[in-house]
Formats: C-alpha cells, sequence, structure tokens
C-alpha cells in the first residue's frame, strides 16, 4: 500500500493524528535533530504533500494541531469559589484532548526535549493568557473586593506568569523522568506546599 493509498482512506482528522503520532514517535525516538520530514511521512504513511497540507514544519507536527484552552465550565465555577487558588487555577488550562494520558506524556517528552520546541509550545500559552487573567481577575474579585483593581490585575497577571512556568515544569519534568502520564494538579500543590509556598 502507498503512502498515498494509505492516506486517502482516513478522514483529514485521522490523517492529522498520524502525522503527529509519528512526530512524537520519532523525536522521543531519535531525537529532535536527528527527525526529518521524510522520516515522519514513512512512519505516518502519507505523502509529503499530504504533511504539508496539514503542517507547515516537523515542530508544528510534534507540538500538534491543538493547542491549550480553557475549560469554561470549570472557569465558571472556579470564579465564585473559595480554597486554595493556585491548584485550582492549574485546573484552568485544559490540554488537547487525546485517547489516554500516555500519548500526552509523550507529546510532553517530545516537546521538553528540545529548547526550540518548548519556546513554541510557551508561545502557545501567551495565546490564552489574556483569558486565565481576567478569569483570575474575576475570582480575586470576588475573594477580595476592598482591593483595588490596579493591584488586582497586577496579582491575575502575576498568577497567570506562575501557571506558565507550572506548565513549562509540567513538560519538563515528564521528560525527564520518562513518566507515563502528566503531573497532576495534586501533585504540584503537594510539591509548593513541601516548599512552604503559600498556595494563595
Amino acid at each position: 500500500m502507498s503512502t498515498v493509498d494509505g492516506a486517502s482512506r482516513r478522514t483529514r482528522s485521522q490523517t492529522t493524528a498520524a502525522i503527529e503520532s509519528a512526530a512524537v514517535a520519532l523525536v522521543n525516538e531519535l531525537g529532535y535533530d536527528a527527525v526529518t520530514v521524510d522520516m515522519i511521512c514513512e512512519r505516518a504513511g502519507v505523502s509529503q504533500r499530504t504533511f504539508f497540507n496539514h503542517f507547515k514544519t516537523k515542530d508544528a507536527a510534534v507540538i500538534g494541531s491543538a493547542g491549550p484552552g480553557v475549560d469554561q465550565q470549570f472557569a465558571r465555577e472556579f470564579i465564585v469559589a473559595h480554597g486554595p487558588l493556585l491548584p485550582d487555577a492549574f485546573r484552568l488550562v485544559q490540554l488537547p484532548q487525546v485517547v489516554a494520558p500516555q500519548e500526552m506524556a509523550a507529546r510532553l517528552r517530545a516537546v521538553g526535549s528540545h529548547p526550540e520546541l518548548m519556546a513554541r509550545q510557551m508561545q502557545r500559552f501567551t495565546l490564552i493568557e489574556a483569558e486565565i487573567t481576567d478569569i483570575l481577575r474575576l475570582r480575586l474579585l470576588n475573594e477580595n473586593p476592598e482591593t483595588d483593581e490596579t493591584t488586582r490585575q497586577e496579582q491575575a497577571k502575576l498568577l497567570a506568569s506562575i501557571l506558565a512556568g507550572l506548565f513549562r515544569y509540567l513538560a519538563e519534568t515528564t521528560t525527564r523522568t520518562g513518566a507515563t502520564a502528566p503531573v497532576s494538579p495534586d501533585r504540584v500543590a503537594e510539591l509548593l506546599r513541601g516548599l512552604g509556598v503559600p498556595l494563595v
């Protein structure tokens, strides 16, 4: 079966998933610098033309087509909730849906293995950072209505930056340890408590 024939029997989303899976697996097996688009195409069973119809670069294939988003239902609950703020804020970010935690862990290992991939992934966080900052501001308003708006904005931006750092930590830790599932929000909270860091 030719690569073109193989791709033609898949839906667009199935082809995208096959390319992403191949790219992630190859980077984890061989290292980012050793992987070429040709290798990804061969592993995924697609032509170069099909690859470039889905992704502009191999980086894009490794990082994936779906970026992080905000869990809107959880955001509504978060704004009116009380209690430790940071662990709950960590749950605001919704990572792309995958079949199994192992697949997410594999992607995190691949992304965390190379500074350029990590930088591109962190750029994606900036696309939702403003939304997260506003959600945090509303939560802070709910908890401390007497705080002036300027301070509240600064606090929200600071917390959003801390969240970005936590997601970098998540990727780097998954890469370093070879974990089969991403670090959970509860584990992050436990580590912070162990350091005596207030969870606001």
